[in-house]
């Protein structure tokens, strides 16, 4: 193998890894995008990660929907 298909290989895994770090950030499961990028593309899982919306934990919806009702009470 040449060097330039090994850059080719090392800079896909890497993109890989950026992008499963990327929704890790957003709240998204890493390892699974980490998978899904190696097996199709990097750029792709970009894409698609970029698209989805922020993934919310429960403990976040629930602080989201009591702090508009707590604001709201007057003193």
């Amino acid at each position: 193998m040449g060097s330039a298909a090994m850059l080719a290989i090392v800079a896909w895994i890497t993109c890989s890894f950026a992008v499963g770090l990327f929704a890790n950030a957003l709240g998204r499961s890493g390892a699974t995008w980490i998978i899904f990028s190696l097996i199709l593309s990097p750029s792709l899982g970009l894409i698609v990660v970029a698209v989805l919306d922020k993934k919310w934990t429960r403990s976040a919806r629930v602080k989201t929907a009591i702090a508009p009702a707590a604001v709201s009470v007057p003193v």
